[in-house]
């Protein structure tokens, strides 16, 4: 009977690591196996001519159609051409020429003041129109806002519905909202993508716009720890009528939330900085199993119930010896000479815009 029941065991033994294998498989899978490759910079001037900027790119993005950037910078926007090198040994950025700008205006062609909007996200649309967030002043108040406009006019075609707990009062010269008590510093909505519905992006189909606020709302923030907290990440529905919010999730931040941008399904790359430090970070981010957060008032510590979206670091750019300056973008490029797919950062000071050219390798 000893026998048999040693037996037995030895067997269940042999067999434990098929049974336990598929559950770390299981969390394995959760994330793409996705890695980032350093290929160099190129420097543009922020003074001079047309191949110059008054201002620094707060966001880029890429239009595949016409193998063109569009960026922008305050209350314009840049149509921009990249050049790589041809050696598949050593590729790099050969070049960067601003080939055109606009101007951003309200729905009635008056361009807006530059003093007035500061824009912080862009994301292209099929129709070839291109979306921005960020915040404008309007009696002294800054408000934020996230908007669509033509890139052949730069006129404002709509404007996305923002909820109330997002909009500040001002109040004895400070920003604050009576329910939330946002302040003024805090509403802005920097981080800017689309994920299509479909496997094919078409001019009739419609698609997912993902934003997300840049720090913790004062509601949400945990005043024990306030260097981390949570973000909130806001997915709208275009193309069926009127746009809707669908959701809202818990982002965990380490630093400033600047950029998202969508990878595929439920998987985006993030881009946070820490300002004073100057130093970026890259993370993947899964939704997927995030709870809705649109009626939680507050996301202030650890709630029962609420489960935030996930992150894994793919890239500490202060291992390579970047820092990031103010409003860095962040977008995926056309491919490069090698086929593998580039992705670009840009990040600007007073003096030049820096442009960073990553390999996306994907297994």
């Amino acid at each position: 009977m000893q026998v048999v029941l040693v037996s037995a065991i030895a067997f269940l033994s042999l067999l434990l690591p098929y049974f336990t294998a598929p559950a770390l498989a299981v969390k394995d899978r959760l994330f793409l196996d996705l890695s980032l490759e350093y290929l160099g910079e190129y420097h543009l001037p922020t003074i001079g001519d047309l191949n110059a900027l008054e201002a620094g790119f707060s966001a880029i993005t890429y239009d595949k159609r016409r193998d063109r950037f569009y960026a922008v910078s305050g209350n314009k926007i840049y149509t921009v051409r990249l050049d790589f090198n041809t050696d598949f040994d050593a590729i790099k950025l050969q070049k960067v020429e601003i080939e055109s700008v606009i101007s951003l205006a309200d729905k009635d062609s008056r361009n807006h003041e530059l003093e007035t909007i500061n824009s912080k996200g862009i994301a292209l649309t099929p129709q070839q129109t291109v979306y921005i967030s960020g915040s404008q002043v309007s009696n002294e108040r800054s408000l934020p806002f996230i908007r669509e406009f033509d890139l052949k006019t730069g006129r404002m075609l709509q404007s996305l519905t923002i909820p109330e707990r997002y909009i500040a009062n001002a109040t004895q010269g400070k920003e604050q909202n009576k329910n939330t008590q946002i302040t003024h510093d805090e509403v802005a909505f920097a981080a800017l993508t689309f994920n299509a519905t479909g496997t094919v992006p078409t001019s009739g189909e419609p698609i997912n716009l993902f934003t997300a606020t840049e720090s913790t709302l004062l509601q949400d923030r945990d005043l024990s720890n306030s260097q981390q907290g949570k973000a909130r990440l806001l997915h709208y529905l275009i193309g069926y009528g009127t746009p809707m919010l669908l959701a809202e999730y818990a982002y965990p931040l380490d630093a400033e939330l600047e950029e998202l941008l969508s990878v595929e399904g439920v998987h985006f790359l993030s881009l946070e900085v820490q300002p004073a430090a100057k130093n970026g970070k890259i993370y993947q981010i899964v939704t997927s199993g995030a709870t809705d957060t649109s009626k939680v008032a507050s996301l202030k510590g650890k709630i029962r119930g609420v489960r935030e979206i996930k992150k894994k670091l793919v890239l500490d750019l202060q291992e390579l010896g970047i820092s990031l300056e103010n409003s860095p973008g962040m977008t995926f490029g056309s491919r490069l000479p090698d086929r593998t797919q580039s992705l670009l950062l840009v990040s600007n000071d007073q003096q030049e815009t820096k442009f960073l050219l990553f390999r996306l390798r994907s297994q």
